[in-house]
Formats: C-alpha cells, sequence, structure tokens
C-alpha cells in the first residue's frame, strides 16, 4: 500500500511467494541431488570390499572417509593359498578360474561379516583390513574371528572338491591356507594416480602381516599372529612359536600361532600345554638343549599334528646348536631366510 500511495506502484504479494518458493525448492534440490551423488560414490566405491551395512553407514557418515589417506591403528590379515603352483598346473583356465571363484567367494563373506573390509586379490592371495574407513574398536578380535573361521570353511570346500574330484576319477590333494596377522599403525586411502586409485592400506605393519604369512610355510602351522595382535585379541588362544626378525626388519618379533577361540583359551588342557610350552622356550633360549629337548619330547603329544612341524623344525636347531653353538649375545632370536 506504501509503495502504491509513493510511487503508484501496485505489487501481487502472490508472484513474489511464487519466486521465493522456487528459489527454495530449487536450492534444496541441488543440495539433495548432490548429497545422494555423494552417497552414491561411496557406495559404488566400497560396495564390493565392505558389507551392504558398513556400506550404507558409510554413505550416511561420508566425512569419516579421509580421501587424501589417514594414519589409523588397524589389523592386517594376508591369506595365500599353499602349493597353487601344483594345483593350477592340473587345471586349464576355465577349471583355475572357478576354482578361485569357489574358494574366494566365502572367504571373502567370511571377512564382510566380521566387519572387515577386502583389499585386493593377488592371484590365490587375499589381503583384508580392519578399522577402516569406519571404526571397530575390537579390529584384532574380528580379524582373529575371520582367520579361524576361514580355516573352518576350508574343511567345508574340501569336502566338496573331493567328491566332486571321485565323481571324476581324479586324484585329490586338500587344499590349504596359510594367514598372516598383524596389528599396528598403517597410512590408509585413496592410493594410486589422478586417474585410477584405489582405497588401501601401507606400511611397515602392513609389510610385517604379509611376511608372517609366508613364514606358515616354515613353521608348518595355518595363522601365525604378530605380537600385538596377540596381545589385544583377548579372547583366542595363542601359543608362542619364535623370537624371529623377519625379512627387511632390523628387530625381532615374537610371533604366535593363532590356535583357537575363547573355548580353547579356558580349557585345563590348552593352559597346561602353554606351560610345558613356555617352559621349553624358556630352556631353549637359556641354551639349555639338554632341557630343552626334554621338554621338547613332552610338548609333541598333547601339541599333536598340528604342531608336529614346530617342534620338528626346534629338534633341528638344537642338533645344530649342540654342534655349532650360537654366538654369545644370542637372545634366542632366529633369522627368518625366506619372505
Amino acid at each position: 500500500m506504501a509503495c502504491f500511495e509513493s510511487w503508484g506502484w501496485l505489487v501481487d504479494p502472490v508472484y513474489p511467494t511464487i519466486a521465493l518458493t522456487a528459489i527454495y525448492l530449487t536450492g534444496s534440490s541441488f543440495v539433495f541431488l548432490r548429497t545422494e551423488r555423494e552417497r552414491n560414490r561411496v557406495r559404488n566405491a566400497f560396495s564390493h570390499y565392505m558389507a551392504p551395512a558398513l556400506v550404507e553407514r558409510l554413505a550416511d557418515e561420508p566425512d569419516r572417509l579421509k580421501l587424501g589417506g589417514e594414519t589409523r591403528d588397524m589389523t592386517l590379515l594376508f591369506s595365500d593359498v599353499r602349493g597353487f603352483t601344483t594345483i593350477s598346473e592340473g587345471l586349464d583356465a576355465e577349471e583355475l578360474t572357478r576354482f578361485l571363484n569357489e574358494l574366494f567367494t566365502p572367504l571373502s563373506n567370511i571377512i564382510l561379516d566380521e566387519n572387515g573390509t577386502i583389499d585386493k586379490f593377488m592371484g590365490d592371495a587375499l589381503m583384508a583390513f580392519w578399522n577402516a574407513p569406519l571404526d571397530d574398536p575390537n579390529h584384532p578380535g574380528n580379524a582373529c574371528a575371520a582367520a579361524l573361521r576361514m580355516v573352518d570353511e576350508m574343511a567345508v570346500l574340501n569336502e566338496r572338491w573331493q567328491q566332486a574330484a571321485d565323481e571324476a576319477g581324479r586324484t585329490f590333494k586338500p587344499v590349504k591356507l596359510g594367514i598372516g596377522l598383524n596389528t599396528g599403525l598403517c597410512c590408509v586411502g585413496n592410493l594410486g594416480s589422478e586417474t585410477r586409485f584405489d582405497y588401501s592400506v601401507i606400511g611397515d605393519n602392513v609389510n610385517v602381516a604379509s611376511r608372517l604369512e609366508g613364514q606358515s610355510k616354515t613353521y608348518d602351522l595355518v595363522i601365525i599372529a604378530g605380537e600385538e595382535t596377540a596381545t589385544r585379541a583377548h579372547d583366542f588362544a595363542f601359543l608362542e612359536l619364535d623370537l624371529l626378525k623377519v625379512k627387511g626388519k632390523t628387530e625381532a618379533t615374537r610371533i604366535f600361532a593363532l590356535m583357537g577361540d575363547d573355548t580353547v583359551r579356558q580349557s585345563d588342557a590348552f593352559k597346561a600345554f602353554t606351560a610345558k610350552h613356555e617352559a621349553f622356550l624358556s630352556a631353549y633360549r637359556d641354551r639349555d638343549w639338554d632341557g630343552a629337548d626334554a621338554l621338547l619330547r613332552e610338548c609333541e603329544t598333547p601339541g599333536g599334528e598340528k604342531l608336529k612341524g614346530l617342534y620338528a623344525l626346534y629338534r633341528d636347531r638344537i642338533r645344530t646348536f649342540r654342534t655349532t653353538p650360537p654366538p654369545d649375545d644370542w637372545d634366542g632370536t632366529a633369522q627368518a631366510t625366506s619372505k
């Protein structure tokens, strides 16, 4: 009314209201579409590496994802098929592809089910990690649970493959895994070039996890874990194996065999066996070869077939040290000769 009295303008309030509403709706639509585009980008990037529930959490909170990389406390898992070269030689390309798919599908599902993130597949090897991009306070325990379930799954797969081989009249040799676990600080983020990159992890602790997987062949064990993993995964049964200086490291680290879950850990049999095994390691590191040899024999029966290769390795060492003693500053450390 004031505009009409002063300047003769008559303004219909309906049009400005419509204009402001249109501007508001346009802006809201733009924000919504941009948010959805970001959510879809996260879903597309991680749907193949993480469990669906975790992908949705990450899509709802994309700010948790630092695309430039960050340092996080993580647990790493490396898995590899033992004797894969021999296996692959007996299969054509189509059969080999089917074998790997049948192997990796259930193993990947186990890792995702235990809140892990699949990093990559490398031929017959698999790499995964925990506590990135989303927080996982129990990442050492979840990684150990996944490793034990993977071993159990191999028994199911081997039974299926054995049946298929029998029906086809082929000889079958059970497929075995080697698994390495390690926990510590790593750098994780989108790694690569400006045009091609992957969400991955790097660092010294990653290398150690890979080396531990390789040492599963040396110690003839399925799952070998670093000291930090064994210390922080409280609800699992671990047995100290050795004081080992892995390839590429100047300092030795204590390595452990993952023997079972909390039921095994709390069993009287395992507690008694662990005490006997620790006494053996103490005698060995004190250069008491006779005492170590006697305790080794006492450990062999409860250790069973699972630890047969470990005690054979130590028996060979003791035999060597009797004729060629270690240097005066030796503290029980063994030097890894392979990766």
